[in-house]
């Protein structure tokens, strides 16, 4: 009788591992979908922002809240979020609410890109802010540095990326940043093969 009770005490404790582990095996793709769309709508909301003040707080908290649900992706929604900050500057009327706007918003930027120092997102977003600063933030070099290391990371990164985001990363390089023949050539070819898939 003891080693019935035992042998049915194993087989629950077996039950109660196995419907968890399913339960984790459906549950996490979900959850990865589940990001996936709120990093889309982020994405739109972000560059709305850009254009439009009203949508610079809602970008906000929402970057917050993938970063709340996703620790992986706190660097890249940080950088994300410092950004924000710093585009508020643009609509600020007096010239210290621009500058105080700007400086906080770097420093949040900076501290996000820290945390991911390889995400091409995060890079792409720390650059391009710093690329459109006026000269006197003296931040023209971060922007040339994590511009030209996205080129770097590219070839063996990209297919970790949504296509679209890569495609547009890759026109902004290929515009923007001075390059050499061989990594335009490289670029080129990424976004041929991802064009392909």
């Amino acid at each position: 009788m003891k080693i019935n009770s035992i042998a049915v005490l194993r087989a629950r404790r077996t039950g109660v591992f196995l419907f968890v582990a399913v339960l984790f095996k459906f549950a996490a793709p979900a959850a990865a979908a589940e990001i996936d769309s709120l990093l889309v709508r982020g994405r739109l909301l972000y560059y709305a922002g850009v254009k439009d003040k009203t949508k610079i707080d809602p970008a906000i908290k929402l970057f917050e809240q993938i970063g709340r649900h996703d620790a992986r992706l706190r660097g890249r929604t940080q950088t994300y979020i410092g950004s924000l900050t710093a585009v508020q500057a643009k609509f600020a009327f007096w010239p210290h609410q621009k500058w105080k706007h700007a400086k906080r918003g770097l420093r949040i930027m900076d501290a996000g890109l820290a945390q991911s120092p390889s995400d091409i997102e995060a890079l792409f977003i720390h650059g391009t802010t710093c690329y459109y600063l006026p000269k006197f933030f003296g931040r023209s070099d971060d922007a040339q540095r994590h511009l030209r290391e996205i080129v770097r990371l590219l070839p063996e990164q990209a297919q970790n990326y949504d296509a679209e985001i890569i495609a547009n990363v890759i026109k902004f390089l290929l515009e923007k940043i001075k390059l050499n023949d061989d990594e335009r050539e490289r670029l080129q070819m990424i976004n041929t093969r991802l064009a392909q898939k």
